[in-house]
C-alpha cells in the first residue's frame, strides 16, 4: 500500500488498458507484498503484481510485457474456461463412479491430466501472442518478456513433459517472431514504440527498433527519430577537471579495506547460504509445507484450530526469514560491488570545473560507504549465519508438531490426541513463537541495513553519472528520472542549478511519498529501494549507451547493480 510504487503500477496497466480487446471492465492493478517474481490475473479485472517482479526487472518494459500478457488471459476468458473443462472433467469421474466403472476412472484421470497440460500451454501461447499485441499498441517494447522468462537451457524432459506452460526459450522465440512481424505489418507502431523508448531514456533498444527501414512511407520519419536518437549523444566538454591524486588515492585505499573485509567474510557468508539451502531442501520441512496447505476446513473444535493456525505459521514465518537471510546476502553483495563500481566512476569522472567541489563531495560518500560495509560485513554476515540455522532447527521443530496435529485432526482430535499432549505441543509451539520474534528483529535490522546500503549506493551512481554527463544527455537523464517519479523535468533541472544532486532529489521526491514506518524493515524502505533501483538501471542504460555510441567499452561497472535481487522461489 506504498502510492509512490502503486500509481506507477496502475498508470502503466491503464495505459495498456486502452488497447485491451476488453476495456469494459472494473480493473484492478494490486501489488502483492511477496519475494516472488510474478504475475497472475483473475476474472473480473484483477491483474495482480507481486514485490519481487518490481525489485528484480530490468525496465518499464518488462513490468508492462508482463501484465499485458495477464490482460492476454483475462481477455480470452481463460480462467473461466479452466474452470469449465475441470467440472466437465470431474462430472465424467462421478458417471463413471455412479455407473459401476471405477476401472476406467485412472483413464479418465491420464487423459484429463494430458488435456489439462496441452490446453494450458495453448493458454499461454494465447495470452503470449495477445500480450505483444497489447504492449506493442501501448508503445511498450513486447521483447522484455524474455527477460522475465530467464534462460532455462537445462529443462529436463520430465519437466518439459509436465509442464503447464511452454518451454521458455521457445516462449521467448514467439514473442520475438511476432514482434519481427508487427514491425513489418505496423510500421506506424514500430515508430510509435521507438517515440516511447526515446521518451524513456532507451535509447539503444530504440535503435534497434528502426535498424531496418520501414515499409511504407514512414522511412522519413524514420531517419527523424534515429536523428533525434544520435542527438542524444552530445559533444565533449570543452574543459573538464578531475578528482585530485589525494582523493583518488584515499578512495582506491577505502575500497580495499572493504574488498578486504568483505573477502575474509566469505567463511561466514558461504556457511549462511549453505543453511539457508538445508532449509529449503529439507524433505520433512517440505512435507509439512504441504500438510500446511491442505488443513481441513471442517475441524470444529476452536482450541485444536488455533494450535493448527499457530504452527502454520510459525512454519511460513521460518520459511520466510530463510528467504529473506538469502535476499539480504544478495543484497548485500550488491551493494558492495556498487561501491566497488562507484569508486572507480569517481575516480574516471570528468566535470566542468565549477562542479569540481560536487565531485569531491561524491567521493567523500563513496568513502563513507565503504567505511561503513568495512565495519558491518564480518559481523553481520557471521549472524546472518547464525540467524539461517535458527530459521532452519525452528523449521525443523515445528515440522513434525503440524503433522502430528493434521493427523490427529482426521476424525475426533479426543480420540487421536490425548490432552496432555495437546498441552505440550501449544507450549513448544509458543516458544518456537518467542523464538522467532528474536530472530525476526534482528534479521530485520540487518535486512534494512543492507536495503539502505542499496539505496545510497543507486544515490551516488546516478549522481556520478549526472555529474561526468554531457549537457544533452543529463538533460536525458533528468527526464529519465522525472518520468519515473511522475513528476516534471524542472523537479531536477532547477535543483540542478542549485548544486542538489539528481539522485539526492529522487529520494527527496520519494519520500515526499512514501508511508514511513517505524520497523526497519518496513515497505517504505522497500519501495524506496524499487524505485531507486529501477531510476539508476535506466539511468545507467543511457550512459553505456552513449559511452559506447562514442567508441568507449562497456567495462564491468556499467553493468553493476544490474543483477536481481536474489528471489529464492
Amino acid at each position: 500500500d506504498e502510492p509512490v510504487v502503486e500509481d506507477w503500477v496502475s498508470r502503466v496497466g491503464h495505459e495498456l488498458l486502452a488497447h485491451s480487446p476488453r476495456p469494459e471492465l472494473d480493473y484492478h492493478f494490486i501489488v502483492l507484498d511477496s519475494p516472488e517474481a510474478n504475475g497472475f490475473a483473475l476474472p473480473g479485472g484483477w491483474v495482480f503484481i507481486t514485490a519481487g517482479l518490481l525489485e528484480s526487472m530490468e525496465s518499464e518494459d518488462e513490468l508492462a510485457a508482463v501484465m499485458a500478457h495477464e490482460l492476454g488471459h483475462i481477455a480470452n476468458h481463460d480462467f473461466q474456461r479452466v474452470m469449465l473443462r475441470t467440472a466437465l472433467w470431474l462430472g465424467l469421474g462421478e458417471v463413471l463412479r455412479n455407473n459401476d466403472r471405477r476401472d476406467w476412472v485412472p483413464a479418465v484421470q491420464a487423459a484429463q491430466l494430458v488435456e489439462t497440460l496441452s490446453h494450458s500451454r495453448s493458454r499461454e501461447r494465447g495470452a503470449d501472442a495477445l500480450g505483444t499485441r497489447i504492449a506493442w499498441d501501448a508503445a511498450y517494447d513486447p521483447r522484455a518478456m524474455e527477460a522475465f522468462l530467464g534462460d532455462e537451457p537445462r529443462w529436463s524432459y520430465l519437466q518439459t513433459l509436465f509442464s503447464t506452460h511452454p518451454h521458455p526459450a521457445r516462449r521467448s522465440d514467439r514473442i520475438r517472431e511476432h514482434f519481427e512481424r508487427l514491425r513489418v505489418d505496423v510500421p506506424s507502431g514500430a515508430l510509435a514504440l521507438a517515440r516511447s523508448l526515446v521518451g524513456r531514456g532507451r535509447c539503444g533498444p530504440a535503435r534497434e527498433v528502426l535498424a531496418e527501414p520501414l515499409a511504407g512511407d514512414s522511412e522519413a520519419e524514420r531517419e527523424a527519430v534515429l536523428a533525434r536518437i544520435e542527438r542524444r549523444i552530445g559533444v565533449e566538454r570543452d574543459e573538464s577537471v578531475g578528482l585530485s591524486a589525494e582523493i583518488g588515492d584515499a578512495v582506491e585505499e577505502a575500497v580495499a579495506r572493504a574488498d578486504a573485509a568483505r573477502s575474509a567474510a566469505h567463511k561466514p557468508r558461504d556457511l549462511a547460504w549453505k543453511r539457508v539451502r538445508r532449509l529449503w531442501d529439507d524433505r520433512d520441512v517440505g512435507r509439512a509445507l504441504v500438510v500446511a496447505q491442505a488443513v481441513d476446513p471442517e475441524w470444529k473444535d476452536p482450541g485444536y484450530l488455533l494450535l493448527v493456525a499457530q504452527s502454520v505459521n510459525v512454519l511460513h514465518r521460518a520459511m520466510r526469514g530463510g528467504n529473506l537471510v538469502a535476499r539480504t546476502l544478495g543484497m548485500q553483495q550488491e551493494a558492495e560491488e556498487g561501491v566497488a563500481a562507484s569508486a572507480r566512476a569517481v575516480r574516471s569522472a570528468e566535470v566542468e570545473p565549477e562542479r569540481a567541489g560536487d565531485l569531491g563531495r561524491q567521493a567523500d560518500r563513496v568513502i563513507e560507504r565503504a567505511e561503513l560495509l568495512t565495519e558491518r560485513v564480518d559481523g553481520d554476515s557471521q549472524e546472518l549465519a547464525g540467524l539461517a540455522g535458527g530459521y532452519h532447527r525452528s523449521a525443523r521443530l515445528i515440522a513434525p508438531l503440524l503433522v502430528e496435529l493434521a493427523l490427529a485432526g482426521d476424525g475426533d482430535p479426543a480420540e487421536r490426541l490425548t490432552f496432555a499432549r495437546f498441552m505440550l505441543i501449544e507450549a513448544r509451539v509458543r516458544m518456537l513463537e518467542d523464538r522467532l520474534g528474536h530472530l525476526d528483529d534482528e534479521l530485520d535490522r540487518i535486512a534494512g541495513e543492507a536495503w539502505r546500503d542499496a539505496v545510497e549506493i543507486y544515490r551516488l551512481r546516478i549522481n556520478l553519472a549526472a555529474l561526468g554527463a554531457t549537457r544533452r544527455l543529463r538533460e536525458a537523464i533528468f527526464t529519465t528520472l522525472a518520468h519515473r517519479l511522475g513528476v516534471e523535468v524542472e523537479e531536477f533541472a532547477r535543483p540542478w542549478e542549485d548544486a542538489v544532486m539528481p539522485g539526492d532529489r529522487a529520494l527527496e521526491l520519494i519520500a515526499e511519498r512514501v508511508r514511513p514506518r517505524d520497523d526497519p524493515f518496513g515497505r517504505d524502505l522497500r519501495a524506496t529501494q524499487i524505485l531507486m533501483r529501477i531510476g539508476f538501471i535506466e539511468v545507467e542504460e543511457q550512459v553505456a549507451w552513449c559511452a559506447k555510441e562514442k567508441g568507449a567499452t562497456e567495462g564491468a561497472d556499467t553493468r553493476a547493480l544490474r543483477g536481481a535481487v536474489r528471489h529464492p522461489q
